[in-house]
């Protein structure tokens, strides 16, 4: 975040500050949960003026389908640093981008505890509801694309792709909630190796 001075008085430009507020959220989400997330709270916790957030942002809608971008934000860098030092085979491929979901920083219980209040709060916001409707579309793209490469190179149908899609995404979501619950991390690999396996049944080499 680059801070500019205008006299003796530090500044943050409008992005800057609008990204300050949001990263104040994040940090308020994980220690209060969504149902006490207000303006107010942001400003009391991290010294960001009540004003700068009313000015930055039209509502707390607003706050939130940033904040949500910007949790969605940690997974997808995740996952594509994974996918960066994976082998180059697809099956490799396949296995660093479903483990960069559940990588000790992902499996943060405070993490995850945004992740979940941002899906509850989809639920009766229309506009973080979009916004989670993109960011997960995105995320499914990538993997369609990853198993669409498995059935090309197997000489399978991509038929089979969509069923295979969405079958690991839902399994993805419910390894998620299942950590917050449980922490479980024979849970997860059993969950992760389960994905494999019905990829190698489904679109057998």
């Amino acid at each position: 975040m680059v801070r500019k001075r205008r006299g003796t008085r530090a500044y943050l430009s409008a992005e800057d500050r609008r990204a300050e507020i949001v990263e104040a959220a994040f940090k308020c989400l994980q220690e209060f949960g969504y149902a006490k997330l207000t303006a107010r709270k942001i400003a009391e916790t991290s010294g960001i003026s009540l004003g700068h957030i009313t000015y930055n942002f039209k509502d707390m809608n607003e706050v939130l389908v940033e904040t949500y971008r910007y949790a969605s934000r940690t997974l997808y860098e995740a996952t594509m640093e994974n996918l960066g030092k994976a082998p180059e085979t697809s099956m490799a491929r396949l296995r660093a981008f479903l483990r960069a979901g559940f990588t000790p920083s992902i499996l943060k219980k405070d993490y995850i505890r945004v992740r979940v209040d941002l899906w509850s709060a989809a639920l009766s916001h229309e506009e973080i509801s979009n916004t989670e409707l993109v960011l997960y579309q995105r995320y499914r793209e990538h993997l369609a694309l990853i198993l669409s490469t498995i059935a090309a190179e197997r000489g399978r149908s991509v038929d089979e792709v969509p069923l295979l899609t969405d079958t690991i995404m839902a399994t993805l979501d419910g390894l998620w909630l299942d950590w917050e619950r449980r922490q479980s991390q024979e849970a997860v690999d059993n969950g992760l190796e389960g994905c494999i396996r019905l990829v190698e049944a489904v679109l057998p080499a």
